[in-house]
């Protein structure tokens, strides 16, 4: 007799199985890769500190995505009925270094940060193509996820590439409206007690 736990692993679809259409995934890819395209544009056709006003929200919209398909292989560790356990570990463990990359990202001064999202998205490709190698996914997953890629590196790399950027002093300052180093700042006001 089957133990239940045997029965449900044995009904349960292959990975591999399209059980999310290729057409809805690449809707959700191309609408997702939206942001990526439009803030690269907007900091690399503006200037000082309304540059600053795109690049900031880019690298903050990169290090969500990063940590959202570092995720992808927490999903497969945890569902993928073909996963060994030596596969698991190895998904699961990578599946926050993404997160972060992301986060370490966010915390440097523009350039770097760009540059580490665009290495990061790319490394986590390569392990992509080893979970594809090693277990059974749809056959759109990895094309999908290599135009992603591709597409959201180039989008962080722009910016890089125009040389803008590089007049920021700090990657927060567009909060305060002081976005570039070469912006003279007035003297503090001084106040005359009388005495």
């Amino acid at each position: 007799m089957n133990s239940p736990r045997a029965s449900a692993t044995s009904a349960a679809p292959p990975m591999g199985a399209d059980l999310i259409p290729a057409n809805t995934a690449r809707l959700l890819v191309g609408g997702g890769l939206l942001p990526f395209v439009a803030l690269s544009g907007g900091s690399v056709v503006m200037d000082g500190a309304h540059a600053a006003l795109f690049h900031f929200p880019l690298v903050a919209y990169g290090a969500v995505i990063l940590s959202f398909v570092g995720a992808l292989h927490w999903g497969i560790a945890l569902s993928h009925p073909a996963a060994s356990l030596r596969d698991r570990k190895i998904m699961i463990g990578w599946s926050v270094v993404p997160a972060l990359l992301g986060w370490a990202a966010m915390l440097l001064m523009p350039g770097p940060d760009l540059l580490v999202l665009a290495t990061a998205f790319w490394a986590h490709l390569g392990f992509d193509v080893r979970a594809v190698r090693r277990l059974a996914m749809p056959g759109w997953y990895l094309p999908l996820r290599f135009v992603a890629t591709a597409i959201a590196s180039l989008s962080l790399m722009l910016p890089v590439m125009a040389g803008n950027g590089s007049d920021m002093a700090d990657p927060h300052l567009w909060l305060k409206g002081a976005a570039t180093s070469t912006q003279i700042l007035p003297a503090p006001a001084r106040t005359h007690m009388a005495v």
